[in-house]
């Protein structure tokens, strides 16, 4: 397991990590003996310490664990620090209640199998026994804060299109956090897990789930409207959890399924059942007690696989910030902590995932122009130009552009020029299928947020219908609420943007955040547990790695390789048909030598479709057609 924050950045690289790392900052004592209040019994235990931590980094073999271990021999060499953990008398108080604290990782999702614990009692261990279980200790510390901060799976090795990589640490930071909450080694540990309020109240939920915490009591139903099948209404998730039932994404929809189980419940009490939930049937559900039971491993591992996800979560996620829940599919925009917006979202398909990372946006486009990305030029249009049908790009409202200049693709000997270095844009209209609207963070992902036209598609249950971009429902309002509180815009700004014929760019003065995220459990703040579809395989992918499987062997099933692959293999085939024997160099002929100019391209058409012959420079080549 690598576990540890390295010492040099050179090391974070090679391990494929991505973080910035500088040299570690200096370590602090935990302050229990400074150095001048030593005994010799103590500074024999020091030495002792210090042996044991180097005879470690020459066996070990990991760059970044040999870092961690040089840190952790820093901290008793550079500050000449007694022992922490333990004494001739075995663990001190600090050391016992660090083994506890590790002891009873997994209360925090946590695997205690990873920490080496020392074996107890050790009063009466030799020297060298007390220095290998500080060591121990020690260690265990460092690499439980790791695994704290999302270091015990590296989810950018699992697929390319989960970008969030562990939290850089030091082991100096461990020693740190120690010292600041007064020595305590339980209270040091545990401030390296998420703060979030979600990540709390998963792990409430967890410990319910396994049967360690009894759980809340329900609240009652209160009297309300009568509900009939096929409507939505707040107390339908209350319903479901005192019937014990999941709460899914549709939790306010009472279905048919749903209305079959009350009246079940309703039969089972001894009461006359109905084909609606009036206040008669809430008070018969409240006297009933809600089915309790131990969650099944695949439900625990949910949980875990949930929780994982928060510790790479910004710990600052903005005061203002646009936030995506892809398998939800819904996008939402917070602000002070609380949902100013709401909005259905269609994502990328299941081999198109959208990716999962965290960006600003910095800047909204009315009326946006499309590139048409490479991948579409390659499939679906080079067969067309190829076969001399050049009115495709038409049909479709497209062009080929230099600049201002709109070039006609008559005019390009398509045998020979390669259409990927082809600038074709569709420019802004009814057909665009970015709509009206774009709102962009730049990444290396290349995806953004954006209008549709196929505005019916998010009547749909599962939404994956993209090739990775975000579409929204309604771009309008989500573009006056961004621009109207950053930008001071309102809803008639908007308006009269949007009529507006041409594309205009509107520059973010303050950048908003904005979080990608596959959260599949969610806990609300009444305790109801929402579970949302593994849509894109990444909960299994999680489990299995924290399982132990090879991180190699899960990779090699990631989708994003399979159209890495794809797309490899079509530029492949694509420069195949333009690779051909060299022609030598043509001399310049003296009518065009005369303008200082080459002679014209003998792929480059006359209107007439015949090549130039007239003494007249051509029309000046475009830079993708210097062949």
């Amino acid at each position: 397991m690598r576990w540890v924050g390295c010492a040099v950045a050179a090391m974070a690289v090679s391990m494929g990590w991505g973080i910035p790392v500088s040299a570690a900052p200096a370590t602090a004592t935990i302050g229990l003996v400074a150095a001048e209040e030593m005994s010799a019994e103590q500074r024999t235990a020091l030495v002792a310490v210090v042996a044991e931590v180097d005879r470690r980094m020459e066996a070990e073999r990991d760059p970044i664990e040999r870092a961690f271990l040089s840190q952790i021999a820093g901290h008793y060499r550079e500050f000449d620090a007694a022992p922490l953990w333990t004494n001739s008398g075995g663990l001190t108080t600090a050391g016992q209640n660090l083994f506890d604290e590790l002891a009873k990782a997994d209360q925090y999702g946590l695997d205690p199998a990873q920490f080496q614990l020392p074996a107890l009692p050790i009063a009466a261990a030799s020297l060298a026994a007390r220095a290998t279980a500080e060591v121990d200790l020690s260690v265990s510390a460092v690499r439980y804060a790791w695994h704290a901060r999302g270091g015990r799976v590296d989810a950018t090795q699992l697929s390319r299109w989960l970008d969030a990589s562990p939290k850089t640490l030091y082991a100096g930071d461990v020693f740190r956090a120690i010292a600041a909450n007064g020595g305590d080694p339980v209270a040091g540990l545990r401030s390296f897990h998420p703060k979030h309020p979600q990540f709390e109240r998963l792990r409430q939920a967890y410990l319910e789930a396994r049967g360690d915490v009894a759980p809340k009591p329900l609240p009652l139903l209160s009297p309300g409207t009568r509900i009939d099948p096929g409507q939505r209404h707040p107390d339908v998730p209350l319903i479901r959890q005192r019937l014990g039932l999941e709460v899914s994404e549709d939790a306010d929809l009472l279905d048919r399924t749903l209305m079959r189980k009350i009246r079940a419940a309703v039969d089972n009490a001894g009461y006359e059942s109905k084909r609606y939930v009036d206040d008669g049937i809430r008070e018969i559900l409240n006297r009933a007690t809600p089915p309790s039971r131990v969650a099944n491993r695949a439900e625990l591992d949910k949980f875990l696989v949930n929780l994982e996800r928060w510790r790479t979560m910004p710990d600052d996620m903005g005061k203002m910030y646009v936030w995506n829940n892809l398998p939800e599919f819904q996008t939402r925009v917070i602000k002070a902590g609380e949902v100013i917006h709401q909005e259905r979202i269609i994502i990328g398909k299941p081999n198109t995932q959208t990716p999962v990372f965290s960006d600003e946006m910095n800047h909204v486009i009315f009326q946006p122009e499309w590139g048409v990305p490479e991948s579409i030029k390659l499939r679906q249009i080079l067969p067309h130009m190829r076969g001399g049908d050049y009115g495709v790009l038409a049909r479709r409202g497209m062009q080929i552009r230099d600049g201002k200049r709109v070039i006609n693709p008559a005019r390009i000997k398509w045998s020979k020029v390669d259409i990927r270095n082809v600038p074709i844009i569709q420019g802004a209209g009814p057909g665009n299928p970015l709509g009206r609207l774009k709102f962009m963070f730049p990444n290396h992902h290349d995806v953004y947020m954006h209008d549709t036209n196929d505005k019916h598609l998010f009547n749909s249950t599962e939404r994956t219908f993209s090739h990775g971009c975000i579409r929204v429902r309604n771009p309008d309002r989500f573009a006056e609420v961004i621009l109207g509180e950053l930008e001071g815009w309102t809803t008639d700004d908007v308006a009269r943007q949007l009529k507006v014929k041409t594309s205009t760019r509107i520059d973010l003065k303050t950048h908003l955040p904005v979080h990608n995220t596959y959260l599949t459990t969610w806990v609300n703040p009444d305790g109801a547990v929402v579970q949302f579809k593994d849509i894109y395989g990444h909960d299994k992918r999680y489990s299995e790695a924290l399982a132990g499987k090879s991180i190699k062997l899960i990779a090699s099933r990631d989708p994003a390789l399979v159209l890495k692959r794809q797309n490899e293999e079509l530029r492949k085939g694509v420069a195949a048909i333009y690779k051909a024997k060299p022609k030598p160099k043509p001399k310049p002929a003296p009518a065009f030598a005369a303008f200082g100019g080459p002679p014209p391209k003998p792929w480059l058409k006359s209107s007439l479709g015949k090549p130039y012959k007239s003494s007249v420079p051509p029309p000046r080549l475009l830079w993708f057609q210097q062949y």
